[in-house]
């Protein structure tokens, strides 16, 4: 069928063209890209998880690496920086969570000192709890979860029930409940 200037979406004919081109060439120097930078396709699998059209560094990562084919020479540099800080810390939790040992014997209390260095509010049928992810002295793994909060930081000394040991992506952690005669930092709770 001949081009046909007179069709009622003749107006939509051109931009698709361009269009076209443009997603081509896009193609064009992605394939190009991840060819000659080693990196590439890394930067490409971390930015995937992020929307084009949302807001934040990744993002116009993201948007530019599917708009254009590839990053401009700095935002390439501030990926790899970013990847590498991620590589080093992903490597140091894997030491130091790798001599990570059960805490205690499954079904007796005993006392715990922890650190909380992580709490994650979840919302149930029954309201609001929390899971608070511990640390104590020699670094091993606590987890409570139930109706306290105890703070972000804080030092919480209690006496628990051993529930379960458990290892969640290589981790050993211990999960504790029904905590008892509780002190966050050093106050009664």
């Amino acid at each position: 069928m001949a081009y046909n200037p007179t069709h009622e979406y003749e107006h939509h004919y051109h931009p698709a063209i361009e269009s076209r081109k443009m997603a081509n060439a896009a193609t064009t120097k992605r394939r190009n890209w991840i060819a000659t930078d080693d990196r590439a396709q890394e930067i490409i699998d971390f930015v995937a998880d992020y929307s084009p059209e949302g807001d934040g560094f990744f993002a116009a990562c993201n948007k530019g690496i599917w708009q254009f084919g590839s990053l401009t020479p700095n935002m390439r540099n501030a990926m790899v920086k970013v990847l590498d800080k991620r590589a080093a810390q992903a490597a140091e939790w894997a030491t130091r969570d790798g001599k990570c040992e059960f805490v205690g014997t499954v079904g007796e209390r005993q006392a715990f000192s922890v650190t909380v260095k992580h709490i994650v509010e979840l919302e149930g049928i029954y309201g609001i709890s929390h899971l608070h992810i511990c640390r104590d002295a020699d670094d091993n793994v606590i987890i409570y979860k139930g109706t306290q909060y105890w703070g972000k930081g804080a030092q919480v000394t209690f006496m628990a029930k051993v529930k379960e040991h458990g290892v969640r992506d290589g981790v050993k952690q211990t999960i504790i409940q029904r905590p008892t005669k509780v002190k966050v930092n050093g106050e009664d709770y």
